[in-house]
């Protein structure tokens, strides 16, 4: 849920979005906004639930008026730990080349490439033996 509630989401177009990852699932919107406020005029926070359960994904964006705020932010809290972990925080990248990342946060919060991402059984190509 976006940290400003049932108001409607708010207008992100010319913001700068940073992606949060590694947050707690207990971490919200109202625990990260005084976080990042510290550095400049949070537009959002938005945490993504799981359609299913609704509990957190583990990861967070967070959106800038101006892209110097974001930068600062992201000097100043990458690497913080927050609810006991270490967050990573850098720029959200959207567009085709963001669908090349796949997060796979049931595996320990790690990015992967899509290519090396996780699938079902293995099948071979190989000729069946007769």
């Amino acid at each position: 849920m976006s940290h400003f509630g049932r108001s409607g989401p708010p207008d992100i177009r010319d913001t700068y979005s940073l992606l949060v990852l590694n947050i707690t699932f207990r971490t919200t919107a109202d625990d990260l906004y005084p976080l990042f406020d510290k550095y400049g005029k949070v537009v959002d926070v938005f945490i993504p639930r799981d359609r299913r359960t609704g509990e957190s994904r583990g990861f967070a964006f967070v959106r800038y008026k101006y892209a110097d705020e974001a930068q600062k932010a992201v000097d100043k809290l990458d690497g913080r730990v927050v609810d006991g972990r270490e967050i990573m925080v850098q720029f959200a990248k959207y567009g085709p080349n963001a669908e090349k990342m796949y997060v796979d946060f049931s595996h320990k919060g790690r990015i992967v490439e899509a290519s090396s991402k996780p699938r079902g059984r293995s099948r071979s190509r190989s000729p069946r033996p007769r």
